[in-house]
This record gives structure tokens, sequence and C-alpha cells, in this order.
């Protein structure tokens, strides 16, 4: 690469950071002359470091892009049964996408070596170097310390109890590792693709098998010091209620989940029951079922009046499978908000319902915008 004078580096900062953007645009952004704009792109377009991603010859205008060969990002993100990867430009084109489908008993060494070998795919097919790749986004379904990659001894991490998934990829390709549980990652991609699109303070729920969330503040996860943000699902409710995965009694998620809610009908009734099957129970408006629907979407909402007093989200986005499925869950939850919360939070916050209908593909990409908003990351792509 040739050395790169300030305005070309602040240049590639805004392709990175923003996406590709017409001539006109990066003059504003940038604050020179559109001749200045003109004179740059063309030094770097000589130079191999931007392209036109959609040229079509004779259009006085045409998008300005950062070339593959600047450099691309990539994307890992781990689910129970699933393996996620995605590769972009520096500037967040995609450029290839994969999911691969597996067992949630693979073993972890296993599931980090199918991975990284999508990775190394992906990047042939487009016959890109593996110097080409700048720096990984990693997410995975359990709480990982951020700074070391260390995941710690708990039941609930049982899956990946005994690796180091960052350091794994950081050796193995050689490259910047960054990391984020699977479930904030959701919540992040509800915030720039779904409901929370257009605010700028965002309180993700995910509710179904557990109990997850995100909170997304100008564009950035808020993971605390060292990604362990975001465990709702084990907020204390009662400290003598039933025993939780964690090793703690009466989490959130012994009330509000899937296997509570089928076990506490199973208590209630003498009966076994699947998801679907209460699900219909509810819609037939089942005496029981209702009551356990209700009652879980209110100790859901209590909860939140405590967290949204801590936080002050303009928003609560509640997903999963619990609140996609029955129709007045998400109502309730608002509703015992609004009763509870203190007025300043409780008359403006809103509760809404996901939008995103394809989650998982939004949530590998979120992985890239990820990557994009992290200064450190801008800094070493554009910078010679």
């Amino acid at each position: 690469m040739t050395m790169l004078t300030p305005n070309a580096q602040r240049l590639l900062r805004a392709l990175v950071m923003n996406g590709p953007a017409y001539r006109a645009d990066l003059a504003r952004t940038l604050d020179v002359s559109r001749a200045t704009v003109t004179n740059l792109t063309s030094r770097l377009q000589a130079d191999g470091w931007i392209e036109e991603p959609d040229h079509e010859p004779g259009l006085l205008k045409n998008l300005i892009g950062t070339s593959p060969r600047l450099g691309v990002l990539g994307s890992i993100m781990f689910l129970v049964d699933t393996c996620t990867v995605t590769l972009s430009g520096l500037d967040g084109r995609l450029l290839g996408e994969f999911t691969l489908l597996g067992s949630s008993g693979t073993s972890a060494a296993d599931r980090m070596a199918a991975g990284a070998d999508l990775v190394d795919r992906l990047m042939a097919e487009h016959d890109l170097p593996a110097s080409s790749l700048r720096a990984l986004h990693l997410a995975v379904d359990t709480q990982m310390d951020a700074r070391s990659g260390d995941i710690y001894a708990q039941r609930a991490s049982s899956r990946w109890f005994g690796v180091n998934p960052m350091e794994y990829f950081a050796t193995r390709l050689g490259v910047p590792v960054y990391v984020q549980n699977s479930a904030r990652l959701e919540g992040l991609a509800e915030y720039l693709w779904g409901t929370g699109r257009g605010h700028s303070n965002m309180l993700y729920v995910e509710v179904s098998y557990g109990v997850t969330s995100g909170h997304i503040a100008g564009g950035i996860i808020q993971s605390g010091a060292r990604g362990g943000a975001g465990e709702l699902g084990h907020t204390v409710y009662d400290w003598n209620g039933p025993l939780c995965t964690c090793g703690n009694a009466g989490c959130l998620m012994q009330y509000v989940s899937i296997p509570a809610v089928l076990r506490d009908y199973e208590t209630a009734t003498g009966v076994r029951v699947d998801w679907a099957d209460f699900c219909a129970l509810v819609t037939a408006e089942d005496g029981t079922a209702t009551s356990l629907a209700k009652r879980a979407a209110t100790v859901l909402g209590r909860i939140l009046v405590n967290t949204c007093h801590v936080l002050d989200p303009e928003v609560v986005v509640i997903s999963g499978q619990i609140a996609l499925s029955l129709p007045s869950f998400v109502d309730d939850v608002a509703t015992t908000i609004r009763e509870h919360a203190l007025p300043l939070v409780g008359r403006n916050v809103e509760v809404l319902r996901s939008q995103l209908a394809d989650l998982h593909t939004a949530t590998a990409r979120a992985g890239i915008d990820s990557l994009r908003a992290i200064d450190e990351v801008v800094t070493a792509v554009t910078t010679i």
C-alpha cells in the first residue's frame, strides 16, 4: 500500500463506518470541496482501495465503496445447533454467507473447527488471500469473558466449557477477534433493521426456552466490563423459588420460559403438554393455560419495571417464541410496566413486539456492523 494522506484516511473511515456513499455526500461529510473528493477517489481507485460497486457507464452519480483489496471483515455466530459465517467488505457490503446445521451435542472443538473452515471456504470462493481478513466478530450462545475469552464453569455453559473460542479463532485466522453473546447480537439486529430502528436507546428482551436481553444505546451494545451484561433470565425473582441451571434459586427464567410454563401447567393439571398444545389451549381460552400465560407476562413486567428504572430505554422490544405465540403477552407486559413504573419511565417507554422475520440471518450480519462501529478496528483498516 502507498502512504495515505489524512484526507484519504478520513474518506476511507467514512466509507467503513457509514457504508458506500456518493461523492457529493462524502464532500459534505468530510467538509471539503467536491473537487477534492474527486481527486481523492480517483487516486484511491487507481490504487485499488475503493471501487464503484454498481457502476453504470454514463451515469453522473455512482456510489463509492471500499475494495476487497483493502480488506474484508468476518462474522461467526454460534447458536445451539447452527454456525453462521458472514463475510463482507470493510464498508459492510455482503460478500458471502453460509449456515451450517449441526447437532446440539457436537463438541466445542468440532464447532470451532467447522466455523473456521467456513471462513476459509468463503475467502477461497472470493479468491481472497488469508491476509485480506482484517478482523472477526464472534458470537457464542453462552457467557464468555470479552477480554480474555474464558468461559466460566457453569452448568449453563457446559457446551463450551474447557475451550477459549476467542483465543482459538485469533490463532487460527490470525486476526483480532471481538466477542459478543449471540442474544445481545440479536438485539443489535432488531435495533438496526427491526422494531428498534429509529430509536437511540433500546432494551431487547428474548423470551423462549430462556430469557435474555440486550441494551443498545447509540448503536452500541452495552455489554458491561467483561461482556456479562444482559443476563436478564438469571435475575432473581424469588430467592426461595425453583432451582435454576445457574445454581441459584428463583431466577426469572424459572417463571418466564417455555420449560417453566409447561412445568407449571403439568403441576396444576397433571397433564403434560408440549408448547404447541399449550398455545392451542391459550387460544381456546383454557382457564389454567390463560392464567399461567398472564402470570408469566406479569412476572416479566415486574422485573422490567426495575430494569427500566435503571436504564430508562426509549423502547422495550420483546421477541422469542413466548412473545410471538401468545397473543396478549406483550400487551400484558406493557400494562404491568405502565401500572408500576415511575411516571417518567412508565408514561414514555414503548413496549413493542419484534419485527424481524429472518432474525438468524440478520443477527449474523449484525456482527459485521458491530465491527464497523469499533474505533480501533476502523483505525487499523484505514491507517498505513
